[in-house]
């Protein structure tokens, strides 16, 4: 789709509706398996290649609370290849820290949604995705207002200043991985942002095991109730429902480290596991949540990275033998609060959160 055309329906969407284009019927709507065979039928009929090194962008997307732009993000090579995206705003502008993600030899991702919490009104978009080895991506909007589905084609990036992620680590053997290097999230009181989210477009398939890592730097401790629960993760697939780990961070007054995990288990049910800690003012943390369902163990370590001493382990038991990852689901780490939701989950101001890492093993 050209530019102007996109162009042409970013005015139609601000003054009135659009004409539909064919019988849809508010794919907004669809469940992901749905949306994704929309997306996987929208695929160009002769995909447009880059090589391994090059840069491509997906630009005139168009993104609100009722506009989906689903990327499906394209290894042309038949072994895994590591790859970046960036998500922006037309002129831009990031609008969530930068990922790098493994990509099967010779698969199509689904990311349904990929702007999903990150704008509210109608906003001109565009994504921009490199790998190490030959690559593409489209994109399909899907408008669940008027029912329209637009896609849009790739072209090769111009923009040599948008920042893509530092080195990561080497991906272990057996697993698909995800980064979201440096620092991801600072909370600030409103009008900035107290909960920061990372999200990861996952493998689908059963998986055995998932690991996630994160370091936290403490700052103060809330002060209206410095004992409360102070978020370090919440790391789930799509939903609460599905948790393979969440971890607090308890002050002055309870000092602990406070976790919850279980899949297919509504928040009251979830395990708790709690051990004493006293985290420090102004350290940084190495937190590994490793949810290693195959193997019947759940342990979350947390590593004083000045020191290099494990200051405590909190271990628990999975309560399945593995978990089915659906077609365009996510894996979601959310860090900090909102103030005065919860009585006792208080705001994070000041926290830094930084270098999120995912494994999933099959």
């Amino acid at each position: 789709m050209s530019r102007t055309v996109l162009h042409s329906l970013f005015l139609a969407l601000c003054t009135a509706g659009v004409a539909h284009a064919g019988a849809v019927d508010r794919p907004f709507s669809l469940t992901p398996e749905a949306a994704t065979k929309a997306l996987v039928a929208a695929a160009p009929a002769e995909e447009k290649a880059f090589a391994g090194g090059q840069t491509l962008s997906l630009r005139g997307l168009f993104a609100s609370e009722s506009i989906a732009a689903n990327l499906a993000l394209v290894n042309l090579a038949k072994t895994d290849n590591r790859c970046t995206l960036a998500l922006a705003t037309g002129d831009g502008a990031s609008l969530a820290p930068v990922i790098s993600l493994t990509l099967r030899g010779g698969e199509s991702r689904p990311f349904l949604d990929a702007f999903e919490g990150k704008v509210s009104r109608l906003t001109e978009t565009r994504a921009t995705v490199s790998c190490d080895r030959d690559f593409s991506a489209y994109a399909l909007l899907a408008d669940a207002d008027t029912g329209r589905l637009d896609v849009v084609t790739p072209e090769e990036s111009l923009d040599a200043g948008l920042a893509l992620p530092a080195k990561v680590e080497a991906c272990p053997a057996g697993a698909v991985c995800f980064d979201a290097p440096g620092i991801v999230h600072i909370p600030a009181p409103p009008p900035g942002a107290p909960v920061g989210r990372v999200a990861f477009p996952a493998p689908a398939g059963a998986a055995k095991r998932l690991r996630l890592s994160i370091d936290v730097t403490v700052a103060d401790w809330n002060a209206k109730l410095p004992r409360g629960k102070h978020l370090i993760y919440w790391f789930v697939i799509d939903k609460n429902i599905d948790m393979p780990g969440l971890l607090y961070f308890l002050g002055p007054g309870r000092d602990q480290a406070f976790g919850r995990h279980g899949i297919g288990l509504t928040h009251p049910k979830k395990i708790k596991i709690i051990k004493p800690f006293k985290a420090i003012v102004g350290h940084t943390y190495h937190v590994d949540n490793d949810y290693d369902m195959a193997g019947n163990k759940y342990t979350i370590t947390v590593t004083d990275t000045t020191t290099g001493q494990v200051k405590v382990t909190l271990s628990s038991r999975p309560n399945v033998k593995s978990y089915t990852v659906k077609t365009g689901a996510k894996f979601l780490v959310d860090m900090g609060f909102y103030p005065d939701k919860e009585p006792n989950e208080v705001a994070s101001y000041g926290w830094k959160y930084a270098n999120v890492h995912v494994e999933a093993y099959k």
